[in-house]
Order: C-alpha cells, then structure tokens, then sequence
C-alpha cells in the first residue's frame, strides 16, 4: 500500500507562532525537529497497519521549501524538496499511484478568525483565498485535487480549526488534533511526544479505513479570488493584462480567476504573490 504524505508547519505539534516556522525564530530548529517526527509517526501508524510505501512532500515555503530533517526522518521513506518542481506546485509527486495522501501539520485557511499560522498558499500576502464564493485552506485544495486522482484524503493532522475544518470537507477522514487554536498566534499545545502518539494512532486507524472512505465531492468549475494585503503596482497590474490574461483584476488588490482543474487553480494561486511582488521575474507557471 502506497501513501502519499503532505507536510507543512505551521500545524506540526509545539508550533504555536510564526516566528516558529521562519529560519530566524527562536525555536524553528527544534520545529524541525517536531515535524520530521510528525511524520515519523504518521509512517510509523500507517505501517502497523499494512502500508509499504511512502513519498514525503515537504509544502512549507520557508528555505526554499527544505525544512525535514533528513538525518532523523524514517530511512524507508522518499522526499521531495526543494524549488522549483516542474511547476509552481507543492503536489508534484502525487498522482493516482497512490492508496491515499495524509495532511501533516496543515493548517486552517486565510480567513479563519481562529487557527495557528492561518492563512492560504501566502502568509504575508493574501488577506484571504475564495473558491466558489468562501475561504478555502490548502488541505481543501490537495483533497480536491487527489480526488480528481482517484486517491482519498485518509488523515489531517494539525490545529482544532484546520481538522474541524477538513473533516467537514471530507466526510470520514481521521483527525489528529494536536493544539487547540486559542488565537492566529497562540494555543493549548500537546507536547510533541504526546501529540505523535495520537497522529500515529489516527494513521493506524486512517489506512485501516481507506477502502470505506468517499472521495468530497467538490466538482468544478472553480472560481478563485484572492484579496491580497497590498494593492497591486502598475507594473504589476501592466504585466497581469499583457501576459496573463487569464487573470482578472477587481480594484487594486483582488485577482480572480476560474478554471475546472483544480491544480492547475493552485498552480495560479502559488504564482499570484510573485506576480505582484515582480512581475518581471515571473514567466509561465
């Protein structure tokens, strides 16, 4: 059995704040350390219950998206890591090889009142992500996509907000909370050794159950928006109508779009930051 493993930060047991999750924080090498032991243990619960095979995509874009560490993850698994990956995605390994994907240290949407690290594909840039008219977070997006594989999401491990959250979208998906989101910054943490327990045992019971787990349905076309923080610059909004035209501008700060496919959606919501940070930089996705 064959499992593909999504890993971000920001949902990854003892991360409470930002300032955990950037290179100059205080506690972000110890973070790493937490979260290639998340992982770990999601390996460790999913093989009790006879998965094989496992491929660990690192999705958190700090250090250019290599923060495993790889000399304590589990030997038997592969990584992907690094920029760029054949396109402005962070699911480029998944593809309808695999059994299921499992969600590790996601996070809730931009938009949540609550959820520690919130925010969608952007932290500094996007004040909030749309698809179809509400907040979406990046756990919503993977599980669309995967289903349109064929491959359900099994398991989210992370904050209250984000497993509440995706266990609304995916009817039957396991959950393993590991904080308790008391604000975007802080919360009622697990200590990690606790908190890896219980994502093992939510990973035991997730492969257990794969076979009985429905795809969400969420067919498209899908409409995006995203508002960003600051509003665009004419050079920006310049190189937007010349070379992307598959974009629309609202005002000075919103860009939408719709499509039916649901990666190619992310890959334009991956690359609207740049776009509007320099344009010039940015060729096709």
């Amino acid at each position: 059995m064959r499992i593909y493993i999504s890993v971000d930060m920001e949902g990854i047991s003892g991360v409470t704040r930002w300032q955990d999750v950037v290179a100059s924080g205080q506690d972000y090498q110890r973070a790493r350390s937490w979260m290639t032991a998340d992982v770990n243990a999601a390996v460790t619960g999913a093989r009790r219950a006879g998965a094989t095979s496992f491929v660990v995509e690192e999705n958190h874009g700090v250090e250019m998206l290599c923060n495993l560490l790889l000399d304590e993850i589990d030997p038997e698994v592969d990584v992907v890591r690094g920029l760029p990956r054949g396109g402005a995605t962070t699911i480029a390994a998944l593809d309808d090889t695999f059994d299921a994907m499992m969600l590790i240290g996601h996070h809730a949407a931009a938009g949540d009142v609550l959820g520690i690290g919130a925010h969608t594909v952007s932290y500094t840039d996007y004040k909030v992500v749309r698809c179809n008219g509400r907040p979406i977070s990046e756990g919503e997006i993977f599980a669309t996509y995967a289903a349109s594989l064929g491959v359900p999401t099994a398991l989210i491990s992370g904050d209250d907000i984000v497993c509440e959250r995706m266990a609304t979208f995916v009817p039957g998906i396991e959950i393993a909370v590991v904080k308790r989101a008391l604000s975007h910054e802080a919360g009622w943490i697990i200590p990690p050794v606790r908190a890896q327990r219980v994502i093992a045992d939510a990973a035991e019971r997730a492969v257990l159950s794969i076979e009985e787990l429905a795809l969400p349905q969420f067919p498209g076309p899908y409409s995006f928006e995203i508002e960003l923080r600051k509003p665009l610059s004419d050079e920006a909004l310049h190189a937007y109508e010349t070379r992307f035209p598959e974009f629309t501008i609202v005002g000075d700060r919103t860009v939408t779009w719709q499509d039916d496919d649901m990666h190619l959606c992310y890959r334009r919501a991956a690359i609207t930051s740049f776009l509007a940070a320099s344009p010039k930089l940015v060729r096709r996705y």
